[in-house]
């Protein structure tokens, strides 16, 4: 057996090991996922062996993702807008309130003085 030198991941297998880790699977159920023997996605995610660039589309298509959000993540890429966008989900909440309840609500938020800027 001829012996490997271990290298430093490429940053898209450091990207696959994100994914692996936001997904909150093991290396096992990961390889699984993709369709690897877990010794050959073990060897790849310590720097034992090199991932193929055909490799990439088939683990894209397992995991449901394009080839180009494995290269950007945990960045997703826009192609209408041509930039990267993070992936981070912003929540708006809407609430009804009574006028003098309202008033109250925004004077704790924002403070007395500044309700006049808002009206």
């Amino acid at each position: 057996m001829k012996n490997k030198k271990k290298t430093e991941n490429h940053f898209v297998v450091e990207n696959l090991i994100k994914i692996m880790n936001d997904r909150k699977l093991t290396k096992v159920e990961f390889a699984d996922l993709i369709e690897f023997p877990e010794a050959k996605w073990n060897k790849i995610s310590n720097g034992w062996q090199a991932l193929k660039v055909d490799e990439i589309s088939k683990i894209a298509e397992k995991l449901q993702m394009r080839e180009i959000d494995i290269y950007t993540f945990p960045k997703i890429f826009r192609e209408k807008e041509g930039e990267l966008k993070n992936t981070e989900i912003k929540a708006q909440l809407t609430i009804e309130l009574q006028e003098d309840l309202k008033q109250k609500v925004l004077e704790m938020i924002f403070g007395k003085e500044n309700i006049e800027i808002l009206k």
